[in-house]
């Protein structure tokens, strides 16, 4: 089940059997909470197909998105290990297949397995390397800025071309911290110049995006 996984793809095959022994898969639909900030911190998620959004919101109803996970990323090791209750919502954006290790059995895999704290520790300073990346954009790039970023961030490879995968005008909103009608004029400008086009909420960048808005 963690072959494919990056948070585990250093570990050998009796480390992947031990960690594996202590998993339960579950099945997520749309728009399902799974976690929520201030729980406790009883479970590390893997995910094995389809994606989730980890995001802040406040009483006002305002949101804004850390990071979306996909096939492959994990989510809750940080704050097991902390002992801290959550940190951050987690939603999922479609029908979801997440791989659940429970904190005692997590702990027990650490402790007997230091390959995998090994590869743990990796994986936060990675991802403190990409949240201090952000926030430096936050801070220093004006809106078209962000929403050029989260295009380019987000984009792969495809037919010779870089396409993202599905993001909605509120998606890539919530990522760079503006309103929904900001990044959607920034956006029909950009179809409208040539620069992108919009296929079932996919975005294929055409040419270079201009340095500018």
């Amino acid at each position: 089940m963690f072959k494919d996984i990056a948070l585990f793809a250093d570990l050998s095959e009796s480390d992947l059997s031990a960690l594996n022994s202590h998993a339960t898969t579950r099945r997520y639909k749309k728009n399902t909470i799974v976690v929520t900030k201030g729980d406790d911190s009883d479970s590390l998620y893997v995910i094995l197909s389809g994606r989730a959004r980890v995001y802040l919101d406040d009483e006002q109803g305002n949101e804004i998105t850390i990071r979306t996970l996909g096939p492959g990323e994990a989510f809750g090791e940080l704050a097991l290990l902390s002992g801290e209750p959550r940190a951050a919502n987690v939603v999922t954006l479609g029908d979801c297949e997440l791989s659940v290790v429970s904190k005692q059995n997590f702990m027990n895999c650490l402790t007997s397995n230091p390959p995998i704290s090994f590869r743990i520790i990796k994986s936060l300073v990675e991802r403190i390397q990409a949240m201090t990346e952000d926030i430096s954009s936050l801070a220093l790039l004006d809106v078209y800025g962000r929403v050029a970023k989260v295009l380019t961030k987000n984009a792969h490879e495809q037919n010779g071309k870089l396409v993202t995968n599905r993001l909605t005008h509120q998606e890539i909103a919530n990522l760079v911290g503006a309103s929904r009608e900001m990044v959607s004029r920034i956006l029909k400008d950009l179809r409208a110049g040539g620069y992108i086009s919009v296929e079932d909420k996919r975005i294929t960048l055409e040419r270079n995006l201009p340095r500018g808005w």
